[in-house]
């Protein structure tokens, strides 16, 4: 039996280890783990979707650009909340650790060593894949952040006062010390 075989006999175990696994991470894990409306739950639907089409797509030895698509939503969702880069994209990872441990189930482990390490191999470039478009979204967000400073935006959601409010106030409150000094 060779590593494909048992790769795939054992899709939805892994699959759903995976997505455990990752959901954890995460502040309220057990809700994102029981709610399946996708509409209540987009974080949960989002990354289940993405780690079952990842996997497939590792599976099947299929072309990693394929891998973009899921793999860049879930990476969205990590990249505008509090995680590191190393804790954004470790996710990643955790696939090699749960193969092994579904390997070190099976009897005959010397043939699937080398399926296993070309394996690793694709599993560490899409990781590197993550990493890269994790430092995009953090770009684009902080150029978002930046352009709302920019343009007075970020003053209406931040409770502070653009730059011309704030010189405004200034100028009158200047003109308001000038009137009650002549009076």
């Amino acid at each position: 039996m060779n590593i494909e075989t048992i790769l795939a006999e054992k899709k939805k175990a892994i699959v759903q280890k995976w997505t455990d696994q990752v959901l954890d991470s995460y502040g309220s894990p057990e809700f994102f783990k029981k709610q399946k409306d996708r509409f209540a739950n987009p974080i949960g639907a989002t990354i289940s979707d993405g780690l079952r089409d990842l996997y497939a797509i590792l599976l099947a030895g299929k072309d990693l650009g394929e891998a973009a698509g899921p793999l860049e939503n879930i990476i969205k969702i990590r990249a505008v909340q509090e995680f590191k880069p190393s804790q954004a994209v470790s996710f990643v990872y955790l696939l090699k650790k749960i193969v092994r441990a579904e390997f070190a189930k099976e009897k005959t482990r010397g043939e699937m060593l080398e399926g296993l390490s070309e394996l690793d191999a694709r599993i560490d470039k899409v990781a590197l894949m993550a990493f890269d478009f994790y430092m995009d979204c953090r770009e684009r967000l902080h150029q978002i952040r930046v352009n709302e400073v920019l343009s007075g935006r970020s003053a209406l959601t931040d409770g502070t006062k653009c730059v011309s409010a704030m010189l405004k106030q200034e100028i009158e409150s200047a003109d308001n010390s000038k009137i009650n000094r002549l009076t």
